[in-house]
């Protein structure tokens, strides 16, 4: 996967020139300076060739996508390209919608081989990648380095425990007892519990989270994730973690004004929280913290690039190079500057601008640190069923219930843990 960006290649079927040019649509989920960053590819690509002309369009969080996805797919006129997240993966592959990637990579001997191993083994789903990994990320911490400093601390916490005693060093009130700085802003997101189960060597759903063979339960009510929930509910509660609900630009906006001192969010956050930040303070990345005692690792997150049936072969040509083109290493050098996500192939990480990048931005270089140093096994594998964005939606509910205090976290994870059971017993029914 090594050289200039592949802009048109051997292909399914060679493109007479002379015809007219092929139009495919492009549907993503990235806003704000990760869709500029979307943007700025798919420029790129129509420029750097003629055969090919691509139109971009924003459909909203992954979740609207799908919606969407779901309606062109029953109206027989799905996309050419659609960006769709990691829980996405076993439906679509199911689905018989797409090309599978590794069919599209056979017929014209491009090399898969060069996807970064954690990469993978996520999207590598019985023998085949459905999807191409584009963006690709990983939960962390960040922190304000200026903070820890006015509060005498001087490195990152590293258990539960010890982000607990930050939490409450850094949380400051005025005269009048109004807090002007938590030490902490978490959001109500699944995706947060999931990864801070793996880091504790757990499971999301059972079969060593659909690894093994299908999921057929949900482990999340389990002692891993009621650690993880009870960790967040607590410290919401006790007001050392400022409670944004499920908005996430809410969150990161509490970081990037000072009001928080800590907070964790995907890597994909980078680019707008060093926008944000603006140089007014110093801040740093680093791995998430877990309970003391546990072991585990993380998991990636992030989206992958799908092609859809249904489309004219030299249709569906254009769209395999657009995919060719963005996984690139140039490209995805430029778009892991731009945005925060990291490459999803190792000849970027060995591309001399990288490494200069990474030596001037650090930051940028915790998510590879992290991914790459995690254990690989089936909890940092990452969990794999088909109606994994509703379990990650029962999760948030759980939350929300423990944090108005309607339920214990234990019982908000178990009532969430019998609607994701029944789900995905509906769901397996229909593929067996």
């Amino acid at each position: 996967m090594k050289g200039k960006p592949v802009v048109v290649g051997l292909g399914i079927l060679a493109m007479s020139v002379g015809l007219a040019q092929v139009k495919i649509n492009f549907w993503h989920s990235m806003g704000g300076v990760n869709g500029e960053a979307t943007e700025a590819i798919v420029k790129g690509f129509n420029a750097a060739q003629k055969e090919c002309q691509v139109t971009s369009t924003y459909v909203g969080s992954y979740d609207d996508g799908l919606t969407k996805l779901q309606a062109a797919l029953r109206a027989k006129n799905p996309p050419h390209v659609q960006q769709i997240y990691d829980l996405g993966l076993q439906g679509i592959a199911e689905s018989g919608q797409v090309i599978p990637i590794s069919e599209l990579a056979k017929r014209d001997k491009y090399d898969l081989s060069g996807i970064l191993f954690p990469l993978a083994r996520y999207y590598n789903l019985d023998g085949k990648y459905y999807g191409a990994p584009f963006n690709a990320s990983t939960a962390e911490l960040y922190y304000n380095v200026d903070a820890f400093k006015a509060a005498g601390l001087t490195r990152a916490p590293r258990t539960f425990e010890e982000f607990v005693e930050y939490a409450r060093k850094l949380t400051k009130k005025d005269a009048s007892g109004n807090v002007v700085q938590y030490g902490a802003s978490i959001r109500v997101y699944g995706w947060f519990i999931e990864q801070l189960i793996y880091n504790q060597g757990g499971y999301v759903v059972n079969n060593e989270n659909g690894r093994t063979k299908r999921a057929t339960a949900v482990e999340y009510n389990g002692p891993a994730g009621v650690r993880a929930v009870k960790w967040i509910v607590d410290m919401t509660r006790e007001g050392i973690n400022v409670n944004v609900g499920r908005d996430g630009a809410a969150q990161r906006q509490a970081f990037t004004s000072g009001k928080a001192a800590m907070f964790i969010e995907s890597t994909a956050a980078l680019g707008a929280v060093t926008r944000e930040v603006g140089g007014r303070f110093q801040f740093r990345t680093t791995s998430l913290p877990r309970p003391a005692g546990t072991k585990g690792g993380t998991a990636i997150g992030g989206a992958a690039l799908y092609v859809f049936r249904g489309h004219p072969d030299n249709e569906t040509t254009c769209a395999w190079n657009f995919v060719k083109y963005a996984i690139s290493p140039e490209v995805q050098f430029e778009w892991h500057k731009a945005t925060g996500y990291y490459p999803v192939t190792r000849a970027t990480l060995e591309l001399p601008q990288t490494k200069a990048y990474w030596k001037a931005n650090p930051n940028a270089k915790t998510p590879i640190d992290i991914i790459l140093s995690s254990p690989p096994n089936k909890s940092s594998q990452g969990a794999v069923a088909g109606v994994m964005p509703q379990i990650r939606q029962h999760i948030e509910e759980a939350m929300e219930l423990a944090i108005a205090g309607k339920a214990t976290v234990e019982e908000a994870l178990n009532a969430a843990a019998a609607k994701s059971n029944e789900a995905l017993a509906r769901y397996n029914a229909t593929v067996r």
